[in-house]
């Protein structure tokens, strides 16, 4: 009899967990920008996540409740925003300016909820706004008023990447010694796991496998 652990993305009877966070995770370069208009070529809505501070967005200038806004391509549970102004003029234009998040695209976007609104951004800074894990697959920058125009250079949305440990252990009559049967365990478990609607998971063997003790039985005594 042989007796193996292994950690996996699993829940059951018999199971210990132990979650933690681990470094936060950008998800501004795996999305999608827009923006309400364009002013200017080369100022671009995906200028502000191509991770470089030095170019730009710009929208078309003097115009009502300009807005950028990123698709994630998927909900996340966001954790922090961090946005840079432009470096070389106008810091006060993103003066006012909302962030929303969520999963509707009423409006464009921006009736989702408010994160934070910006206020004494200087020249090239970046400032970093927690939004407490709002749920949302877009993120969206507007000014609201009229005669308004919106230029961010560098827009990164954070989520923390948590990972769940499970340890499971139980006993195989198989030879776990022979790499071919210890795979075919792990195969059938990440076949069940699939059936049962988990999809992101890492099956991994924490130690070799080890031979079963045998129970030692205790002799009765007699008064």
């Amino acid at each position: 009899m042989w007796i193996f652990s292994f950690l996996c993305v699993f829940f059951g009877a018999g199971v210990f967990t132990n979650t933690h966070a681990e470094e936060e995770e950008n998800l501004s370069i795996r999305g999608q920008a827009i923006q309400s208009s364009t002013g200017y070529a080369g100022w671009e809505a995906d200028k502000a996540i191509d991770t470089s501070p030095l170019t730009c967005t710009h929208t078309v200038p003097t115009t009502d409740n300009p807005w950028w806004r990123l698709d994630l391509l998927d909900s996340y549970y966001i954790s922090r925003v961090d946005i840079t102004n432009r470096p070389d003029f106008g810091p006060e234009r993103l003066d006012g300016a909302e962030i929303r998040i969520g999963n509707s695209l009423e409006n464009y976007g921006n009736n989702n909820p408010r994160c934070a609104v910006l206020y004494g951004v200087g020249m090239g800074q970046t400032v970093s706004v927690s939004c407490g894990d709002m749920n949302g697959r877009y993120v969206n920058i507007i000014i609201p008023g009229s005669s308004k125009m919106l230029t961010v250079c560098d827009v990164r949305v954070y989520r923390t990447k948590v990972k769940v440990f499970v340890k499971i252990k139980f006993t195989s009559s198989l030879t776990m010694s022979d790499p071919a049967e210890s795979n075919n365990v792990l195969n059938e478990i990440k076949t069940a796991l699939i059936s049962r609607g988990y999809s992101v998971f890492t099956l991994t063997w924490t130690k070799l496998p080890q031979k079963a003790k045998p129970e030692t039985k205790l002799a009765k005594s007699t008064c």
